[in-house]
């Protein structure tokens, strides 16, 4: 490394990184200099859940090629760095050596939280961060059977799913009574935590290893401090973050748990900045340090401080990271979240209440501070337009959260400027960081058609199994607020690992009140119902369109109803205005649900509401356009088999799925699905199911090409002899040798209908974590008075409408 550079880094990963490209772009003639201990390149560190899940091969995780500074003439040290002197513009090396700089970036990043207690050094304890720890629990992994997961964040929580759903038995202990609390208040978290139970994990709150026990060397049980002993064969720890900056304070440049720094990404030692996870942010509103230590937000920090050190950041419309917009999804039910959302002392509008669905806006004297959103993520970019721009929403207070409110378009009348979503050189007009007004407005307006203009509908990309090919792709919501990548490529939102799938293939964007795609100039190409698309075109999408990536990956387009409850008919030639009903309490017409080809006869729609009942949207084969959906009651005693086979009750046109595919039978607290041992399997919602799966109004099963939506209005109440006040009556079941149509003597125990193939399928029980600190078992389930939905029995807050539980 020369003598003397211009703009020296310190850090390696995707702050360095971004940083360094950003300053050879500015600067061409630069000298850029990076030091790191790890001589690696940055690593695509969202994608490591992915390769945990085995959708990501290893080599793809890497961001830049090995040689990628030596091409962009950036000149590498591979050393530790020991101390700065920041009055002589001098780095001290752990090998005696020292560079001078003109003007230094700190992005050393963090390393991971260790848990303090006895066995932490047995094999088969990871503390989650780097590729090699997830290397590692791969290797462990066929040979474990329940696996200890330890933390409350974002990471264990990736973690806990993505290990569930490749069918191991997961205890994850929580030391606090939510998750994620920096975020998530008791409500959110308490949403959550049901997901995870209803997916069979052992959820423990406010539980702490104490220690962590071998055999042989090796992890075998932990012991918890409620005194319990948890025999497992992996411990997975991912407790958090600690910045590095050991070295940085030793240097007299301040900080607290972090590096401190200002709008311009600016230390208190002169010419010396930081970004990414070692910097610490203090939160306007509440005045509080955090550390983030989140991918997007070290990007733009980089792309800040590279800015500023070059004089050229643009900070009338600063980027403010405590303030980042933040999508993702947290065990399947999708999340955003803006600003400060679990903080006291602000007013708190909380939306209608809905099944697994929950919104909130903060506000400090009108003023909107945070907004959090779960299940239902509508709207949120525009609340975070208002948050950037201080926008007094006092006199729209009461209506910011109701269905008919439109805070984009008030916001519009208002003259707010656009939303900030990244940083922004001097100059820079129309940044792609941000939205303009008009863009905005087509990423939250209406869609054209009246089904995409449903509230009460979201779009999503079904995969279509193909033989060919071992993949088995989750199903893929799409948002109206972010475009989606599809590629082969880690960071993209839809990673396809096939050979025919180019590196960025194809974007798909909500744009002028519909979806459309568009290719990326993709080497094999992309296809719409067969038909290859120009490169770079935009093409509208339709209810059951059949998109192909390359040669063999397809995928399904539809819209899914999200409440059943408030669908509404379609107005024919026919109808009498005077019978007409706003709000579509009686539905007198038609019913077109969302992705059906035919609308559904008013008699049945009024079946949906008192009774249980399985609606099968056929796709993925020749004519499934013309087919109307298939709709099928659910009886209390009755199980039903689906399947190719034409002995099945409901029976699938479907070549993907086998003779006999799956069973949905009832229980005394619902009703549940489980695979017939299928060739392809099952998907319900965005999790490919190992074990028996409780279903709950609004889930959507995937089964080969075939999208089956799970409905129960009523799911909670009282179940009184619902099919005898129908006018529509279900048809009977076919008769089977040897189905016992009555419940076993055992009220937790099902006997499905017997053929020679099955066994018995337990209901799962809850697990022991479920009781009390006294010992006292809990309800099997909570029933909240208010509405009557079924909530799991660790719930302290009601799915169906937020209200607080209490357990007797």
């Amino acid at each position: 490394m020369a003598d003397q550079i211009s703009f020296l880094i310190i850090g390696n990963g995707i702050a360095g990184l971004t940083a360094a490209e950003t300053l050879r772009k500015e600067a061409p003639q630069a000298s850029i200099g990076v030091i790191a201990s790890d001589a690696q390149t940055a690593y695509f560190r969202p994608a490591l859940k992915d390769y945990l899940a085995g959708r990501v091969a290893e080599e793809k995780l890497w961001a830049r090629p090995i040689r990628y500074y030596q091409s962009q003439r950036i000149h590498f040290l591979p050393e530790r760095v020991v101390n700065i002197q920041t009055a002589q513009k001098v780095v001290q090396l752990q090998s005696g050596g020292q560079v001078k700089y003109d003007k230094l970036l700190l992005a050393s990043g963090a390393q991971a939280a260790h848990l303090r207690c006895p066995g932490t050094d047995l094999a088969g304890v990871f503390t989650l961060r780097t590729i090699e720890d997830y290397q590692g629990v791969l290797e462990r992994l066929p040979n474990a059977r329940r696996v200890v997961v330890c933390g409350s964040g974002t990471l264990a929580l990736e973690t806990v799913e993505t290990l569930r759903h490749r069918g191991i038995q997961i205890t994850h202990l929580i030391r606090k009574r939510t998750l994620w609390s920096e975020v998530l208040d008791a409500t959110a978290s308490d949403l959550v935590i049901q997901e995870e139970r209803r997916a069979g994990i052992d959820v423990q709150l406010e539980t702490e290893i104490e220690e962590i026990v071998g055999s042989r060397g090796t992890v075998s049980a932990v012991k918890t401090n409620a005194g319990e002993r948890i025999a497992c064969d992996l411990v997975l720890i991912a407790i958090g973050i600690e910045p590095n900056v050991d070295y940085i304070r030793a240097s007299g440049i301040a900080c607290r748990r972090g590096i401190l720094v200002d709008e311009y990404m600016r230390t208190n030692a002169p010419d010396v900045y930081a970004a990414g996870d070692a910097v610490e942010t203090q939160v306007a509103t509440t005045g509080r340090g955090r550390v983030i230590g989140q991918w997007y937000p070290a990007i733009q920090q980089a792309r800040a401080a590279a800015y500023s050190m070059l004089d050229i950041l643009d900070t009338s419309r600063s980027f403010h990271a405590e303030t980042f917009y933040n999508a993702t999804f947290l065990y399947g039910l999708p999340f955003a979240s803006v600003g400060a959302t679990n903080a006291k002392g602000y007013r708190q509008i909380v939306a209608d209440p809905k099944p697994r669905s929950y919104r909130k806006v903060l506000l400090c004297d009108g003023i909107p501070v945070g907004m959090l959103a779960l299940g239902d993520r509508k709207h949120t970019l525009a609340f975070k337009r208002a948050i950037d721009h201080q926008v007094n929403l006092e006199t729209v207070a009461s209506r910011l959260l109701q269905e008919d409110f439109d805070l984009a378009a008030y916001l519009d009348q208002q003259g707010v400027p656009p939303l900030l979503l990244g940083v922004q050189r001097v100059g820079e007009a129309g940044a792609s960081g941000n939205i303009a007004v008009s863009d905005q407005r087509s990423v939250e307006g209406s869609m054209l058609d009246e089904l995409s203009a449903s509230k009460h509908t979201e779009a999503l990309l079904v995969h279509v199994a193909d033989p060919r090919t071992p993949l088995h792709i989750a199903e893929t919501p799409l948002s109206r607020d972010q475009s989606l990548t599809v590629g082969r490529q880690p960071g993209v939102n839809l990673v396809i690992n096939e050979g025919s799938i180019s590196r960025q293939h194809a974007l798909l964007t909500y744009r002028d009140g519909q979806y459309v795609i568009r290719d990326l100039e993709s080497l094999n190409g992309t296809f719409l119902n067969e038909r290859r698309l120009e490169a770079g075109r935009e093409y509208p999408l339709a209810i059951n369109d059949t998109l192909r990536f390359g040669n063999v990956v397809s995928f399904n387009f539809f819209l899914r109803p999200l409440d059943f409850n408030n669908l509404t008919s379609t107005p024919t030639k026919s109808s009498n205005p005077a019978r007409s009903n706003p709000a579509g309490r009686e539905l007198d017409e038609n019913l077109l649900p969302a992705g059906a080809a035919r609308p559904l006869p008013p008699a049945v729609i009024n079946a949906l509401k008192v009774t249980p009942a399985l609606i099968v949207l056929p796709a993925g084969i020749k004519g499934a356009r013309k087919q109307p959906p298939q709709v099928h009651l659910l009886q209390d005693v009755t199980p039903v088999t689906i399947g190719r086979d034409a002995s099945n009750d409901i029976t699938l046109n479907d070549m993907v799925v086998s003779r006999r595919h799956a069973q949905v039978f009832p229980a005394p607290d619902g009703f549940y699905i489980q695979d017939l041992g299928s060739s392809n399997g099952i998907v319900v919602n965005q999790a490919r199911i190992q074990e028996t799966c409780r279903l709950s109004h609004g889930d959507h099963i995937t089964m080969g090409s075939t999208l089956i939506f799970f409905v129960d209005v009523q799911s909670g109440q009282e179940k009184t002899s619902k099919l005898q006040s129908l006018k529509v009556a279900s048809p009977p079941a076919p008769a089977r040798n040897g189905n016992g149509n009555g419940r076993a003597n055992n009220p937790m125990f099902v006997q499905p209908p017997q053929t020679g193939t099955e066994t018995r399928v337990q209901v799962p029980a809850m697990p022991s974590s479920g009781q009390t600190r006294s010992g006292k078992q809990p309800p099997k389930v909570i029933t909240c008075p208010k509405c009557g939905v079924v909530n799991m029995p660790i719930a302290r807050f009601c799915a169906g409408c937020s209200s607080v539980l209490s357990i007797s």
